[in-house]
């Protein structure tokens, strides 16, 4: 089953928002969903302690736990496993990476995360040459302007296009919904309009994002066959 890994060695780029996103989307959809927070700062495990109905797609490795045999059994397991991982380029960043169908790159628009996200370019690179396989992945821009971007942006947007950097064609704007799902500990769905208001926006934001997801991932299935 397919394992999707959110990397950015920035802390703050969007991991955890993006995969609490993300995995709540579909899990909305009927799919069996596991989220591994493996960041020490633990986000998504506090997330968990909420009241969500999703919160048992959240899994903490225990102490000593190995990343990748935690990673191999839940995707025995699951339809889809989503890992929020440090924000650093450490050895589990690296062993999420050699398990993972799809890496997903957060960042804001901002010339600074751009830097830092080229970072997790590289250790992929990494990867994919040790393990001599493609491994699918895309910029993520977060906490994007629905109508206007900024030239900052742009300027970012169009040097990562002649990189030939692979970008999500989703943006996750700025939205209420998207930093009232970590104050509330809820998903997306949950959130009620007297709490958050454009809920309606937000959901079929979340839901493009997670569509486009499994789009590229039938997309490799397909191109396996």
């Amino acid at each position: 089953m397919p394992v999707i890994v959110a990397a950015n060695t920035k802390g703050g780029s969007g991991k955890s928002t993006s995969s609490l996103i993300l995995g709540t989307a579909l899990a909305r959809k009927g799919a069996t969903v596991r989220i591994i927070d493996a960041d020490p700062q633990g986000t998504i495990n506090s997330w968990s302690k909420g009241d969500s109905k999703y919160r048992d797609i959240v899994v903490t490795p225990t102490a000593g736990e190995d990343l990748t045999d935690l990673i191999d059994r839940l995707a025995a397991e699951h339809q889809f496993v989503i890992i929020d991982v440090q924000g650093s380029a450490n050895q589990e960043l690296a062993a999420a990476m050699s398990r993972a169908d799809l890496v997903i790159i957060p960042m804001h628009g901002k010339t600074a995360d751009a830097e830092v996200a080229t970072n997790a370019i590289a250790l992929l690179r990494k990867q994919e040459k040790l393990f001599q396989r493609r491994i699918d992945h895309g910029i993520l821009f977060m906490a994007t302007a629905v109508w206007v971007k900024t030239r900052e942006e742009k300027e970012i947007r169009k040097d990562i296009e002649a990189r030939n950097i692979p970008c999500f064609q989703t943006d996750l704007n700025e939205r209420t919904a998207f930093s009232h799902i970590i104050r509330f500990k809820l998903a997306v769905d949950e959130l009620t309009e007297k709490e958050t208001n454009g809920l309606e926006a937000a959901l079929e934001n979340a839901d493009s994002f997670a569509n486009e997801v499994i789009h590229i991932l039938r997309k490799r299935k397909e191109e396996a066959a």
